[in-house]
């Protein structure tokens, strides 16, 4: 009996590890690679020239990305805030699919097709780095990275040929921004249509 015991008892282990293990493959295989180009396209637009284009104009030599999307940066009203902030063509179905994409966090690849070099990085890792500390060791750390971002999934319509996607960026304690970006893809390339910056620090 206590043999029957413990056999069924690593059975169960055996079976809740394989599906935690499941669970994290499908976390990482949540975000398409549809939205891994609108994330190329919007990282091409917003640091052209390898540089921070949208603020401090920082050389950027590697970028530093947050390895999860961002999470909890909706509200209620978002659908209404993204027509608000002059995304006039958006469509429902891509403001539809933004909001729910964007309930929960999710695991980012090293999926990006980008010219600049990039790294992914853990918050936490970030935020140690930063707690109680100048952000000088950031750099010391990611010297010419112009600071980090954070990028959340992207809404797209059913068409796939429009997306919204919010990018953070951070450069120093009180160094910051975040931005929607509205994208349309023509001829099977993404691009760049409409920007709104939400904040600043």
């Amino acid at each position: 009996m206590k043999l029957l015991t413990a056999s069924l008892i690593a059975a169960l282990l055996v079976t809740s590890a394989c599906r935690s293990q499941s669970r994290q493959a499908g976390d990482q295989s949540d975000v398409s690679a549809e939205e891994y180009a609108v994330y190329a396209a919007v990282i091409g637009d917003m640091f052209a020239g390898d540089k921070v284009t949208f603020d401090t104009q920082a050389k950027v030599n590697i970028l530093v990305i947050e390895d999860r999307t961002v999470s909890n940066t909706i509200e209620e009203n978002e659908g209404e805030r993204l027509k608000q902030v002059g995304f006039s063509s958006i469509s429902q179905e891509t403001i539809g699919d933004y909001v729910s994409k964007n309930r929960k966090s999710h695991q980012l690849t090293k999926s990006l097709d980008l010219k600049l070099k990039y790294t992914l990085i853990p918050k936490e890792k970030i935020e140690q780095i930063f707690d109680g500390l100048p952000s000088s060791e950031f750099y010391k750390q990611f010297p010419d990275s112009g600071g980090y971002i954070a990028l959340s999934r992207a809404g797209l319509n059913t068409r796939g040929d429009q997306a919204v996607v919010y990018m953070q960026h951070t450069c120093g304690g009180l160094c910051g921004s975040g931005h929607y970006l509205l994208l349309v893809k023509k001829n099977g390339v993404w691009g760049v249509q409409e920007k709104f910056r939400a904040w600043i620090s």
